[in-house]
């Protein structure tokens, strides 16, 4: 009998041992999926930052030799980069919450329909600072370009 009631208690040890390394594991398992699925969305914020940010910053450096002016277009501020001797701009703008660049002629209306998404950000602002220092502000943050060229 006393040994019935061993081999019962091993048993019960045994089981409650594999319940609760069983139990480990899933919380382990749930923890990592939840802790992966935070950096993915982190990562995707600062994506997003960058890209709205950086990419005017680059768009203005990358022309330097061209005319950057902040024009008011259909009730929206627009950054219009003027390649002069092609005659065609880049028209960055934000509507409904997405900053957007459209390509097209200079003088012409800006073009929403066709226009390429850059990223999202609900606040989004130019200024020009001071003597050809442009600010960008977001609500992801701010950034300034300085203007080679005469504007």
């Amino acid at each position: 009998m006393r040994r019935n009631s061993e081999k019962l208690f091993g048993d019960v040890i045994s089981t409650v041992t594999v319940a609760v390394l069983f139990f480990v594991i899933l919380m382990l398992v749930v923890f990592s999926a939840v802790s992966y699925q935070r950096s993915v969305e982190i990562s995707d914020a600062n994506g997003n930052t960058r890209a709205v940010l950086s990419y005017i910053i680059t768009a203005v450096k990358a022309s330097e030799a061209s005319r950057v002016s902040i024009e008011d277009m259909d009730g929206m501020q627009v950054l219009v980069i003027e390649d002069v001797s092609t005659g065609y701009a880049q028209e960055i703008f934000h509507k409904d919450g997405k900053v957007q660049e459209n390509y097209g002629r200079i003088g012409e209306p800006v073009n929403v329909e066709d226009a390429l998404v850059i990223g999202e950000a609900d606040v989004f602002e130019f200024d020009m600072a001071a003597y050809n220092l442009l600010q960008v502000t977001t609500d992801l943050g701010s950034s300034y370009v300085h203007l080679h060229a005469a504007q």
